[in-house]
């Protein structure tokens, strides 16, 4: 009879960790196709947005091209306009100015005489107005104003194609020059003679409390506070850049920065 029972418990415990097993391999499953299901809905809102990004951006551009497009088309009529009317302003200025001449000569010459005194005059109004013409052809236009930007190296060298040819244009914002370290900036200032780079590598070192002398062509920083001070001179320790023998910064005490050498007009 025991037997029999523990038998019984046996196939009952067995059936339940069946059906536990079953149950927690369904579960399972659900488990994966929901998050299935969840992934092709995620992708197919990305794919949505996407696709309205797109659209979105590509009516933008067509916005900005139609607004430039008639942007060009109005200057361009207004330009025309302002020459018809000038135009047409001189022509008439011309041809009063050659009637009324025709008319003076007129009655100071014989008829035959005015005749020939009118055409004349007519003829030069016609040249003016040509002249006038030629003139808005070779006319300045606004890119005139600008500055040339052709790129000149200071030291030509053979490179492959795939190496860049011209300076990064961001090195003509001052803002990346802020984050740069003293070594680069004093790499700059030195090997960068003549150029903006150079003005903005000096003017970040200033605001860094380097100050540059004339004399030594060096820049120089206070390492401590100067212990004698005039009106022409002060004097102490200092800490300078050693551009010729070591690219490094040195320390050089009891030392006179004269002030007739200190260059004080950057800005």
């Amino acid at each position: 009879m025991q037997q029999e029972q523990q038998q019984r418990q046996q196939q009952e415990a067995q059936r339940q960790q069946e059906a536990l097993r079953q149950q927690k391999a369904q579960a399972e499953q659900e488990a994966v196709q929901r998050q299935r299901h969840e992934a092709q809905v995620a992708q197919q809102q990305l794919e949505a947005a996407q696709k309205q990004h797109a659209q979105q951006a590509a009516a933008a551009e067509q916005a900005l091209q139609q607004q430039q497009q008639a942007a060009a088309t109005n200057s361009q009529n207004s330009q025309t306009n302002a020459v018809d009317a000038l135009t047409s302003g001189l022509g008439d200025l011309s041809v009063a100015s050659s009637a009324s001449r025709s008319t003076e000569a007129t009655k100071n010459t014989a008829p035959g005489a005015g005749a020939v005194a009118s055409t004349g005059g007519l003829e030069t109004g016609t040249s003016y107005l040509s002249a006038l013409n030629e003139s808005f052809v070779v006319a300045p236009s606004t890119a005139d104003n600008e500055r040339s930007r052709t790129y000149t190296p200071q030291n030509p060298y053979p490179t492959p194609a795939s190496y860049p040819s011209t300076p990064s244009s961001i090195f003509e914002n001052p803002d990346i020059f802020e984050k740069l370290g003293t070594d680069a900036l004093f790499f700059i200032f030195y090997y960068s003679q003549g150029t903006y780079q150079q003005y903005l590598a000096a003017r970040e070192l200033k605001k860094q409390s380097w100050r540059f002398h004339k004399k030594y062509m060096t820049w120089f920083q206070r390492h401590e506070e100067p212990k004698i001070t005039t009106d022409e001179y002060e004097q102490g320790t200092y800490v300078y850049f050693d551009y010729e023998t070591g690219w490094c910064t040195r320390i050089k005490t009891d030392f006179r920065f004269e002030y007739a050498y200190l260059e004080d007009s950057l800005q």
